[in-house]
């Protein structure tokens, strides 16, 4: 499976959502301050190139869940965490992949410079028949760096900020 343009973009506002809900939390001078987030987000949306169905196209629903924690100095945030995403889609055949796919992120934002996201992805899912007979496992691992420079300084993720991720590193094994 290519890594879709769905996935892509709910992987590119993760960290600018994160830092955006979490700029202002536990502001304090001279010492660090530590904090946790947590939210879920619905996945809805077109699978385009899954290179493991021969109708490569399906419906993907489902949820995202993000659990993470920040560490805040006077030199910038920290934050590291965990986006599991749980979904399904199903194929235009009835054939159907059910997966749950986790992934950790990094990230530090100083408030200068560029903040550099880095997410580590594995996702195995068993893809099935429209009968529900289970063909195989679908495997699927990534690298990626995302970078995020706030050149007007509002916090905010605006048009020509954000890098597209480079993907370093992409595995791919269908049944």
């Amino acid at each position: 499976m290519n890594a879709s343009r769905f996935s892509r973009r709910l992987r590119l506002c993760l960290p600018a959502a994160a830092l955006a809900l979490l700029i202002f939390a536990g502001a304090s001078y001279g010492q660090a301050s530590t904090g946790k987030f947590s939210f879920i987000s619905p996945i809805n949306g077109i699978e385009g190139d899954f290179v493991c169905q021969p109708a490569a196209t399906g419906v993907v629903t489902g949820t995202e869940t993000v659990v993470g924690e920040y560490t805040q100095t006077p030199q910038g945030t920290h934050f590291h965490g965990t986006a599991t995403q749980d979904y399904r889609i199903v194929f235009a055949d009835g054939r159907y992949l059910v997966s749950s796919s986790p992934s950790h992120f990094d990230f530090n934002q100083t408030g200068q410079g560029p903040a550099v996201y880095t997410e580590v992805q594995q996702d195995r899912g068993t893809l099935y028949t429209a009968a529900g007979e289970r063909i195989g496992i679908v495997s699927v691992s990534t690298l990626t760096h995302t970078t995020w420079s706030d050149t007007n300084g509002n916090q905010q993720p605006d048009p020509g900020e954000i890098t597209i991720a480079a993907v370093d590193k992409f595995r791919v094994s269908c049944p």
